[in-house]
Protein backbone atom coordinates (compact mmCIF):
# COMPACT_ATOMS: atom_id res chain seq x y z
CA UNK A 1 0.00 0.00 0.00
CA UNK A 2 1.47 3.34 -1.03
CA UNK A 3 1.24 6.10 1.55
CA UNK A 4 2.30 9.73 1.47
CA UNK A 5 4.68 10.66 4.28
CA UNK A 6 3.44 13.59 6.38
CA UNK A 7 5.47 16.76 6.24
CA UNK A 8 7.67 16.72 9.32
CA UNK A 9 7.31 19.72 11.60
CA UNK A 10 8.56 20.68 15.04
CA UNK A 11 7.35 22.94 17.79
CA UNK A 12 8.46 26.49 18.41
CA UNK A 13 6.42 27.75 21.37
CA UNK A 14 6.29 31.28 22.66
CA UNK A 15 5.69 29.82 26.11
CA UNK A 16 7.85 26.74 25.72
CA UNK A 17 7.96 23.91 28.25
CA UNK A 18 11.20 23.97 30.20
CA UNK A 19 12.42 20.40 30.02
CA UNK A 20 13.93 19.32 33.31
CA UNK A 21 12.12 22.14 35.13
CA UNK A 22 12.96 22.76 38.75
CA UNK A 23 10.92 21.63 41.74
CA UNK A 24 7.59 23.34 42.18
CA UNK A 25 6.49 25.42 45.15
CA UNK A 26 2.76 24.81 44.81
CA UNK A 27 1.17 22.00 46.81
CA UNK A 28 -1.07 19.99 44.46
CA UNK A 29 -4.59 19.22 45.65
CA UNK A 30 -6.18 15.88 44.77
CA UNK A 31 -9.98 15.78 44.81
CA UNK A 32 -12.79 13.60 43.48
CA UNK A 33 -14.78 15.26 40.70
CA UNK A 34 -17.38 12.47 40.53
CA UNK A 35 -18.07 9.27 42.50
CA UNK A 36 -19.75 6.48 40.51
CA UNK A 37 -22.76 5.58 42.71
CA UNK A 38 -24.39 2.18 43.12
CA UNK A 39 -27.51 1.35 45.12
CA UNK A 40 -28.05 -1.45 47.61
CA UNK A 41 -28.78 -3.88 44.76
CA UNK A 42 -25.51 -2.86 43.08
CA UNK A 43 -27.33 -1.12 40.24
CA UNK A 44 -24.88 1.49 38.95
CA UNK A 45 -26.75 3.52 36.32
CA UNK A 46 -23.73 5.68 35.38
CA UNK A 47 -21.45 2.67 35.23
CA UNK A 48 -18.74 1.39 37.52
CA UNK A 49 -15.06 0.51 37.21
CA UNK A 50 -14.21 3.57 35.04
CA UNK A 51 -11.13 2.71 33.03
CA UNK A 52 -10.31 5.49 30.54
CA UNK A 53 -10.83 9.23 30.06
CA UNK A 54 -10.22 11.72 27.23
CA UNK A 55 -10.74 15.45 26.74
CA UNK A 56 -13.21 16.16 23.93
CA UNK A 57 -13.11 18.91 21.33
CA UNK A 58 -16.07 20.57 23.07
CA UNK A 59 -14.17 20.93 26.37
CA UNK A 60 -16.05 18.10 28.08
CA UNK A 61 -14.56 14.75 29.04
CA UNK A 62 -15.56 11.36 27.68
CA UNK A 63 -14.76 7.97 29.08
CA UNK A 64 -15.52 4.29 29.43
CA UNK A 65 -16.72 2.39 32.48
CA UNK A 66 -16.24 -1.37 32.19
CA UNK A 67 -19.41 -2.29 34.11
CA UNK A 68 -22.88 -1.07 34.99
CA UNK A 69 -25.31 1.14 33.07
CA UNK A 70 -29.01 0.85 32.36
CA UNK A 71 -30.94 -1.84 30.52
CA UNK A 72 -31.02 -5.60 30.72
CA UNK A 73 -27.87 -6.91 32.43
CA UNK A 74 -25.92 -3.78 31.41
CA UNK A 75 -22.18 -4.37 31.22
CA UNK A 76 -20.50 -1.01 30.75
CA UNK A 77 -21.07 2.58 29.69
CA UNK A 78 -19.66 5.38 27.59
CA UNK A 79 -20.17 8.63 29.48
CA UNK A 80 -19.68 12.39 29.21
CA UNK A 81 -18.73 14.56 32.16
CA UNK A 82 -18.33 18.33 32.29
CA UNK A 83 -15.37 20.02 34.02
CA UNK A 84 -17.77 20.83 36.89
CA UNK A 85 -18.69 17.18 37.41
CA UNK A 86 -22.08 16.86 35.65
CA UNK A 87 -22.24 13.36 34.18
CA UNK A 88 -24.49 11.86 31.51
CA UNK A 89 -24.45 8.37 30.02
CA UNK A 90 -24.20 8.32 26.22
CA UNK A 91 -24.58 4.57 25.80
CA UNK A 92 -25.06 1.48 27.99
CA UNK A 93 -23.89 -1.92 26.72
CA UNK A 94 -26.97 -3.96 27.62
CA UNK A 95 -28.28 -7.33 26.55
CA UNK A 96 -30.75 -7.63 23.72
CA UNK A 97 -33.99 -9.55 24.19
CA UNK A 98 -32.32 -12.83 23.17
CA UNK A 99 -29.66 -12.46 25.86
CA UNK A 100 -26.79 -11.55 23.52
CA UNK A 101 -24.54 -8.49 23.67
CA UNK A 102 -24.13 -7.77 19.94
CA UNK A 103 -22.24 -4.49 20.45
CA UNK A 104 -19.90 -6.02 23.00
CA UNK A 105 -19.41 -5.45 26.71
CA UNK A 106 -16.78 -4.15 29.13
CA UNK A 107 -15.65 -1.11 27.08
CA UNK A 108 -11.97 -0.34 27.56
CA UNK A 109 -10.95 2.64 25.44
CA UNK A 110 -12.56 5.59 23.69
CA UNK A 111 -11.09 8.16 21.28
CA UNK A 112 -12.62 11.08 19.44
CA UNK A 113 -12.39 10.75 15.67
CA UNK A 114 -11.81 13.64 13.29
CA UNK A 115 -15.39 13.12 12.07
CA UNK A 116 -16.84 13.99 15.50
CA UNK A 117 -17.79 10.42 16.44
CA UNK A 118 -16.43 8.46 19.37
CA UNK A 119 -14.59 5.24 18.53
CA UNK A 120 -13.70 2.60 21.05
CA UNK A 121 -13.23 -1.03 21.94
CA UNK A 122 -15.10 -3.53 24.07
CA UNK A 123 -13.06 -6.37 25.49
CA UNK A 124 -15.78 -9.03 25.52
CA UNK A 125 -18.87 -10.34 23.69
CA UNK A 126 -19.98 -8.98 20.33
CA UNK A 127 -20.72 -11.18 17.34
CA UNK A 128 -17.94 -13.70 18.04
CA UNK A 129 -17.54 -13.29 21.79
CA UNK A 130 -14.04 -11.77 21.70
CA UNK A 131 -14.81 -8.03 21.74
CA UNK A 132 -15.54 -5.29 19.22
CA UNK A 133 -14.54 -1.94 17.75
CA UNK A 134 -17.49 0.46 17.75
CA UNK A 135 -18.43 3.89 16.40
CA UNK A 136 -20.71 5.99 18.60
CA UNK A 137 -22.37 9.34 18.00
CA UNK A 138 -22.43 11.73 20.93
CA UNK A 139 -26.21 11.40 20.86
CA UNK A 140 -25.93 7.66 21.56
CA UNK A 141 -26.29 5.90 18.19
CA UNK A 142 -23.87 2.97 18.02
CA UNK A 143 -22.46 0.94 15.13
CA UNK A 144 -20.24 -2.11 15.51
CA UNK A 145 -17.39 -1.84 13.01
CA UNK A 146 -15.54 -5.06 13.75
CA UNK A 147 -16.11 -8.28 15.70
CA UNK A 148 -12.88 -9.93 16.80
CA UNK A 149 -12.34 -13.64 16.27
CA UNK A 150 -9.53 -15.01 18.39
CA UNK A 151 -9.25 -18.53 16.97
CA UNK A 152 -6.71 -20.38 14.87
CA UNK A 153 -8.92 -20.09 11.77
CA UNK A 154 -9.31 -16.30 11.76
CA UNK A 155 -6.67 -15.05 14.25
CA UNK A 156 -7.56 -11.36 14.05
CA UNK A 157 -7.23 -10.92 17.79
CA UNK A 158 -9.20 -11.21 20.99
CA UNK A 159 -9.96 -8.81 23.83
CA UNK A 160 -8.98 -5.48 22.22
CA UNK A 161 -7.85 -2.60 24.40
CA UNK A 162 -5.75 0.26 23.05
CA UNK A 163 -7.05 2.38 20.11
CA UNK A 164 -5.80 5.60 18.45
CA UNK A 165 -6.36 7.58 15.25
CA UNK A 166 -3.34 8.45 13.13
CA UNK A 167 -2.60 11.22 10.64
CA UNK A 168 -3.57 8.96 7.74
CA UNK A 169 -7.14 8.91 9.12
CA UNK A 170 -7.04 5.24 10.06
CA UNK A 171 -7.38 3.76 13.52
CA UNK A 172 -4.63 1.64 15.01
CA UNK A 173 -5.01 -0.65 17.98
CA UNK A 174 -4.07 -3.89 19.62
CA UNK A 175 -5.59 -6.94 21.26
CA UNK A 176 -4.38 -8.99 24.18
CA UNK A 177 -2.59 -10.02 26.18
CA UNK A 178 -4.06 -13.42 25.43
CA UNK A 179 -2.75 -16.82 24.44
CA UNK A 180 -1.41 -17.29 20.88
CA UNK A 181 -2.35 -16.47 18.20
CA UNK A 182 -4.70 -13.77 19.38
CA UNK A 183 -2.52 -10.80 20.39
CA UNK A 184 -2.19 -8.55 17.34
CA UNK A 185 -1.52 -5.00 16.19
CA UNK A 186 -4.18 -3.89 13.70
CA UNK A 187 -5.28 -1.06 11.41
CA UNK A 188 -8.92 -0.23 10.72
CA UNK A 189 -10.51 2.41 8.51
CA UNK A 190 -13.37 4.58 9.85
CA UNK A 191 -15.75 2.36 7.86
CA UNK A 192 -14.47 -0.87 9.41
CA UNK A 193 -12.03 -2.30 6.87
CA UNK A 194 -9.64 -4.31 9.06
CA UNK A 195 -6.07 -5.60 8.65
CA UNK A 196 -3.72 -7.41 11.05
CA UNK A 197 -0.32 -5.71 10.94
CA UNK A 198 1.67 -7.76 13.42
CA UNK A 199 1.02 -10.88 15.50
CA UNK A 200 2.90 -10.66 18.77
CA UNK A 201 5.35 -13.46 19.43
CA UNK A 202 4.39 -14.57 22.91
CA UNK A 203 6.65 -17.63 22.75
CA UNK A 204 10.06 -15.98 22.51
CA UNK A 205 11.71 -12.99 24.17
CA UNK A 206 11.26 -10.05 23.98
CA UNK A 207 8.24 -9.09 21.84
CA UNK A 208 5.34 -9.16 24.32
CA UNK A 209 1.64 -9.91 24.18
CA UNK A 210 -0.28 -6.68 23.56
CA UNK A 211 0.24 -2.89 23.58
CA UNK A 212 0.08 -0.24 26.33
CA UNK A 213 0.01 2.68 23.87
CA UNK A 214 1.54 4.15 20.72
CA UNK A 215 2.57 7.73 19.96
CA UNK A 216 3.10 9.02 16.43
CA UNK A 217 6.29 11.05 16.10
CA UNK A 218 7.24 13.73 13.60
CA UNK A 219 9.03 11.08 11.50
CA UNK A 220 5.62 9.50 10.83
CA UNK A 221 6.43 6.33 12.78
CA UNK A 222 4.61 4.96 15.81
CA UNK A 223 6.50 4.20 19.01
CA UNK A 224 5.02 2.04 21.72
CA UNK A 225 5.51 -0.53 24.45
CA UNK A 226 4.17 -4.04 24.58
CA UNK A 227 2.47 -5.70 27.53
CA UNK A 228 4.26 -8.56 29.24
CA UNK A 229 2.82 -11.98 28.61
CA UNK A 230 1.76 -14.72 30.97
CA UNK A 231 3.58 -15.68 34.17
CA UNK A 232 6.22 -17.85 32.52
CA UNK A 233 6.90 -15.40 29.68
CA UNK A 234 7.20 -12.10 31.59
CA UNK A 235 8.96 -9.98 29.00
CA UNK A 236 8.14 -7.11 26.67
CA UNK A 237 9.72 -4.38 24.56
CA UNK A 238 9.73 -0.88 23.09
CA UNK A 239 8.93 -1.02 19.38
CA UNK A 240 8.68 1.16 16.28
CA UNK A 241 6.02 0.67 13.62
CA UNK A 242 6.19 2.35 10.20
CA UNK A 243 2.62 2.85 8.86
CA UNK A 244 3.98 3.53 5.36
CA UNK A 245 5.62 0.13 5.03
CA UNK A 246 3.93 -1.82 7.88
CA UNK A 247 7.40 -2.64 9.22
CA UNK A 248 7.56 -3.59 12.90
CA UNK A 249 10.92 -3.22 14.69
CA UNK A 250 11.85 -3.98 18.30
CA UNK A 251 14.02 -1.11 19.60
CA UNK A 252 14.64 -2.39 23.11
CA UNK A 253 13.87 -5.68 24.79
CA UNK A 254 13.46 -5.74 28.54
CA UNK A 255 15.43 -8.52 30.17
CA UNK A 256 13.99 -10.84 32.78
CA UNK A 257 16.64 -11.74 35.37
CA UNK A 258 14.21 -13.88 37.36
CA UNK A 259 10.53 -14.71 37.30
CA UNK A 260 9.83 -13.18 40.72
CA UNK A 261 11.25 -9.75 39.85
CA UNK A 262 10.92 -9.25 36.09
CA UNK A 263 12.43 -6.15 34.51
CA UNK A 264 9.57 -5.20 32.21
CA UNK A 265 7.89 -2.05 30.93
CA UNK A 266 4.77 -1.19 32.96
CA UNK A 267 3.39 1.81 31.03
CA UNK A 268 3.03 3.37 27.64
CA UNK A 269 5.39 6.08 26.38
CA UNK A 270 5.40 9.85 26.81
CA UNK A 271 7.00 11.96 24.09
CA UNK A 272 8.50 15.26 25.23
CA UNK A 273 8.83 18.52 23.32
CA UNK A 274 12.44 17.53 22.51
CA UNK A 275 11.36 14.24 20.90
CA UNK A 276 12.65 11.99 23.69
CA UNK A 277 10.56 9.10 24.96
CA UNK A 278 10.04 8.22 28.62
CA UNK A 279 8.33 5.26 30.25
CA UNK A 280 7.87 3.34 33.48
CA UNK A 281 9.17 -0.11 34.29
CA UNK A 282 9.00 -2.65 37.10
CA UNK A 283 10.26 -1.44 40.44
CA UNK A 284 8.55 1.95 39.95
CA UNK A 285 11.47 3.04 37.78
CA UNK A 286 11.64 5.78 35.14
CA UNK A 287 13.51 5.15 31.90
CA UNK A 288 14.36 7.17 28.81
CA UNK A 289 14.70 5.91 25.25
CA UNK A 290 15.48 7.68 21.98
CA UNK A 291 13.77 7.17 18.63
CA UNK A 292 16.75 5.03 17.62
CA UNK A 293 16.49 2.80 20.68
CA UNK A 294 19.16 4.23 23.00
CA UNK A 295 17.91 3.20 26.45
CA UNK A 296 18.78 4.58 29.90
CA UNK A 297 17.39 3.75 33.34
CA UNK A 298 16.98 6.97 35.31
CA UNK A 299 15.64 6.56 38.85
CA UNK A 300 13.18 4.91 41.22
CA UNK A 301 10.06 7.06 41.66
CA UNK A 302 8.48 5.25 44.62
CA UNK A 303 9.57 3.00 47.45
CA UNK A 304 6.55 0.81 46.64
CA UNK A 305 6.97 -1.59 43.73
CA UNK A 306 4.07 -0.40 41.58
CA UNK A 307 2.99 -1.80 38.24
CA UNK A 308 0.77 -0.42 35.46
CA UNK A 309 1.22 3.33 35.19
CA UNK A 310 0.67 6.32 32.92
CA UNK A 311 3.14 9.07 32.06
CA UNK A 312 2.99 12.43 30.22
CA UNK A 313 4.87 15.70 29.93
CA UNK A 314 2.95 18.57 31.51
CA UNK A 315 2.99 22.31 30.88
CA UNK A 316 5.73 22.84 33.49
CA UNK A 317 8.08 20.67 31.42
CA UNK A 318 8.12 17.92 34.02
CA UNK A 319 6.93 14.33 33.74
CA UNK A 320 3.68 13.59 35.55
CA UNK A 321 1.96 10.26 35.86
CA UNK A 322 0.27 7.71 38.06
CA UNK A 323 0.85 4.18 39.27
CA UNK A 324 -2.13 1.84 39.48
CA UNK A 325 -1.20 0.30 42.82
CA UNK A 326 -3.06 -2.56 44.43
CA UNK A 327 -5.94 -2.74 46.86
CA UNK A 328 -6.61 -0.33 49.72
CA UNK A 329 -3.30 -1.21 51.38
CA UNK A 330 -1.41 0.27 48.42
CA UNK A 331 -3.96 2.15 46.40
CA UNK A 332 -1.67 3.99 43.99
CA UNK A 333 0.04 7.35 43.63
CA UNK A 334 0.35 10.30 41.28
CA UNK A 335 3.84 11.73 40.83
CA UNK A 336 5.87 14.48 39.21
CA UNK A 337 9.54 14.11 38.26
CA UNK A 338 11.92 16.08 36.12
CA UNK A 339 13.43 14.49 33.04
CA UNK A 340 16.59 13.49 34.91
CA UNK A 341 14.48 11.44 37.32
CA UNK A 342 14.32 13.57 40.46
CA UNK A 343 10.94 13.17 42.19
CA UNK A 344 9.19 16.53 42.74
CA UNK A 345 5.72 15.49 43.93
CA UNK A 346 4.04 12.34 45.19
CA UNK A 347 0.33 12.14 46.03
CA UNK A 348 -1.21 9.02 47.57
CA UNK A 349 -4.74 7.96 46.67
CA UNK A 350 -7.10 7.06 49.49
CA UNK A 351 -9.83 4.43 49.08
CA UNK A 352 -12.41 6.24 51.16
CA UNK A 353 -12.11 9.63 49.41
CA UNK A 354 -10.72 9.69 45.86
CA UNK A 355 -10.65 5.93 45.34
CA UNK A 356 -8.00 3.34 44.59
CA UNK A 357 -5.96 2.36 41.52
CA UNK A 358 -5.65 5.58 39.48
CA UNK A 359 -5.50 5.38 35.69
CA UNK A 360 -6.00 7.41 32.52
CA UNK A 361 -4.16 10.58 33.63
CA UNK A 362 -4.35 13.54 31.21
CA UNK A 363 -3.63 17.28 31.42
CA UNK A 364 -6.58 19.29 30.15
CA UNK A 365 -6.82 22.73 28.59
CA UNK A 366 -7.32 24.35 32.02
CA UNK A 367 -3.92 23.08 33.20
CA UNK A 368 -5.41 20.59 35.69
CA UNK A 369 -4.89 16.84 35.61
CA UNK A 370 -7.84 14.47 35.30
CA UNK A 371 -8.12 10.72 35.55
CA UNK A 372 -10.13 7.80 36.92
CA UNK A 373 -9.82 5.38 39.80
CA UNK A 374 -10.98 1.86 39.22
CA UNK A 375 -12.70 1.33 42.53
CA UNK A 376 -13.97 2.73 45.85
CA UNK A 377 -14.26 6.47 46.57
CA UNK A 378 -16.47 8.63 48.76
CA UNK A 379 -20.07 7.69 49.53
CA UNK A 380 -22.80 10.34 49.55
CA UNK A 381 -25.99 10.27 51.60
CA UNK A 382 -27.92 8.85 48.62
CA UNK A 383 -25.44 6.13 47.64
CA UNK A 384 -24.92 2.73 49.19
CA UNK A 385 -21.52 2.22 47.62
CA UNK A 386 -19.11 3.97 45.25
CA UNK A 387 -17.22 1.92 42.70
CA UNK A 388 -14.70 4.23 41.07
CA UNK A 389 -14.21 7.96 40.65
CA UNK A 390 -13.15 10.68 38.28
CA UNK A 391 -10.48 12.76 40.00
CA UNK A 392 -8.63 15.97 39.39
CA UNK A 393 -5.29 17.36 40.55
CA UNK A 394 -4.81 21.12 40.69
CA UNK A 395 -1.07 21.75 40.81
CA UNK A 396 -1.36 25.43 39.84
CA UNK A 397 0.10 24.72 36.40
CA UNK A 398 -0.54 26.97 33.39
CA UNK A 399 -2.64 25.86 30.46
CA UNK A 400 -0.57 23.59 28.21
CA UNK A 401 0.63 25.22 24.97
CA UNK A 402 -0.20 23.53 21.68
CA UNK A 403 2.27 20.97 20.40
CA UNK A 404 2.59 20.38 16.67
CA UNK A 405 3.74 17.08 15.19
CA UNK A 406 2.86 17.05 11.47
CA UNK A 407 0.33 18.13 8.86
CA UNK A 408 -0.96 16.95 5.51
CA UNK A 409 -1.15 17.65 2.67
CA UNK A 410 1.97 19.78 2.20
CA UNK A 411 0.37 21.99 -0.48
CA UNK A 412 -3.02 23.13 -1.75
CA UNK A 413 -5.12 25.92 -3.17
CA UNK A 414 -7.07 28.62 -1.36
CA UNK A 415 -10.12 26.99 0.19
CA UNK A 416 -8.53 23.55 0.48
CA UNK A 417 -8.25 21.74 3.78
CA UNK A 418 -5.22 20.99 5.96
CA UNK A 419 -5.20 18.42 8.77
CA UNK A 420 -2.81 19.37 11.55
CA UNK A 421 -1.69 16.76 14.10
CA UNK A 422 -0.38 17.47 17.58
CA UNK A 423 -1.68 17.85 21.12
CA UNK A 424 -3.53 20.29 23.39
CA UNK A 425 -5.67 21.74 20.60
CA UNK A 426 -8.79 22.07 22.76
CA UNK A 427 -9.27 25.77 23.45
CA UNK A 428 -7.41 26.95 20.35
CA UNK A 429 -8.12 30.64 19.81
CA UNK A 430 -6.36 31.41 16.52
CA UNK A 431 -4.72 29.76 13.51
CA UNK A 432 -2.77 31.55 10.79
CA UNK A 433 -0.96 30.55 7.60
CA UNK A 434 2.16 32.65 7.06
CA UNK A 435 0.57 35.45 9.11
CA UNK A 436 -2.88 35.36 7.47
CA UNK A 437 -5.72 34.36 9.79
CA UNK A 438 -7.32 31.05 8.81
CA UNK A 439 -10.68 29.47 9.60
CA UNK A 440 -10.27 26.33 11.68
CA UNK A 441 -12.19 23.68 13.56
CA UNK A 442 -10.90 21.72 16.55
CA UNK A 443 -11.60 18.10 15.66
CA UNK A 444 -10.13 16.50 18.78
CA UNK A 445 -7.43 17.16 21.32
CA UNK A 446 -4.93 15.93 18.69
CA UNK A 447 -6.29 17.28 15.38
CA UNK A 448 -7.32 20.61 13.87
CA UNK A 449 -8.89 21.11 10.45
CA UNK A 450 -7.72 24.31 8.73
CA UNK A 451 -9.02 26.07 5.60
CA UNK A 452 -6.37 27.77 3.43
CA UNK A 453 -7.39 31.46 3.62
CA UNK A 454 -7.78 33.96 0.80
CA UNK A 455 -4.63 36.04 0.47
CA UNK A 456 -2.38 33.45 2.08
CA UNK A 457 1.11 32.82 0.78
CA UNK A 458 3.35 29.84 1.33
CA UNK A 459 4.78 29.59 4.81
CA UNK A 460 4.44 28.09 8.29
CA UNK A 461 1.24 27.44 10.21
CA UNK A 462 0.81 29.01 13.66
CA UNK A 463 -1.53 27.76 16.39
CA UNK A 464 -2.45 29.77 19.52
CA UNK A 465 -4.24 28.79 22.71
CA UNK A 466 -4.30 30.07 26.30
CA UNK A 467 -0.98 28.35 27.00
CA UNK A 468 1.04 29.81 24.14
CA UNK A 469 1.80 29.59 20.44
CA UNK A 470 3.31 26.87 18.27
CA UNK A 471 4.64 27.37 14.76
CA UNK A 472 5.59 24.72 12.23
CA UNK A 473 9.11 24.93 10.83
CA UNK A 474 7.96 23.13 7.72
CA UNK A 475 5.98 25.33 5.33
CA UNK A 476 2.66 24.76 3.61
CA UNK A 477 2.82 25.63 -0.12
CA UNK A 478 -0.08 27.68 -1.48
CA UNK A 479 -0.61 26.71 -5.12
Amino acid sequence: MNRVRPLVVVLVAALSMAVGASAQTASPTLTALFDFPCNASFVCADGYFPISLIEGSDGNFYGAAAGGGTGLNAQGTIFKITPTGQISVIYSFAESSNGSLPNGSAPISVVEGTDGFLYGTTSENGGNGFGTVFKLSKSGVIQTLHNFCGTETCADGANPGFLMQALDGNFYGATGPTLPPTSVLFRMTPTGSFKVLHTFDTESQPDGAGVYNMVQASDGNFYGTTVAGEQFKPYNSVFRFDPATDKYTILHGFDTPNINLPNVATSGLAMTSTGELFGLQAGSELYQISLTGKYQRLSVLSTADFFDGNILQASDGNLWGDFLGGDCSGQGIAFAANTTGSVLQSLTFDCSTVGEQPAGMIQAADGKFYGVTLGNGGVSSTDDVTNGTIWTIDAGLPAPPPAVIAFRPSSGQVGSKILLQGNHFVGTTAVSLNGVSAAFRVLSVSYIGITVPTGATSGPITITNAGGTATTIGSFTVQ
